[in-house]
């Protein structure tokens, strides 16, 4: 990763609850920081699985070693050395500060070194 492109940004832990009113909502946790980098989708692989919606799509590289923990659910955690647990689903704050809520979602996790995410705006 080039140095003068990795910045800091915010991970939020995601868990659905139901509101008062009995629909079901999407509430995130408190921010967790990391280091990466991020720059727009595109490509021709992108370009065919995201279709119309690729021009709101990122792709971000996590700076650090990880390992990959699946919990008893089956669901893959990859967790870093400082404690930064990424999941899909879970928001990120690319745009935003860590004090509002995440514009963007994990939609796919590449197991590469360095971790290589796939973020959806909201």
């Amino acid at each position: 990763m080039k140095r003068s492109r990795i910045k800091t940004y915010y991970l939020k832990k995601h868990r659905t609850e139901k509101n008062p009113e009995c629909s079901t909502v999407t509430v995130y946790g408190d921010p967790a920081a990391f280091r990466g980098e991020v720059w727009p989708a595109g490509g021709k692989v992108q370009a065919e699985l995201y279709g119309e919606r690729l021009s709101y799509i990122r792709n971000v590289k996590v700076e650090g070693n990880y390992t990959i923990q699946p919990d008893q659910d089956g669901v893959l955690h990859y967790v870093f050395s400082d404690g930064l647990e990424v999941v899909e689903s879970h928001g990120l704050c690319l745009y935003v500060g860590k004090e509002a809520d995440p514009d963007y979602k994990i939609i796919a996790i590449k197991p590469y070194k360095p971790l290589r995410l796939e973020a959806e705006k909201l």
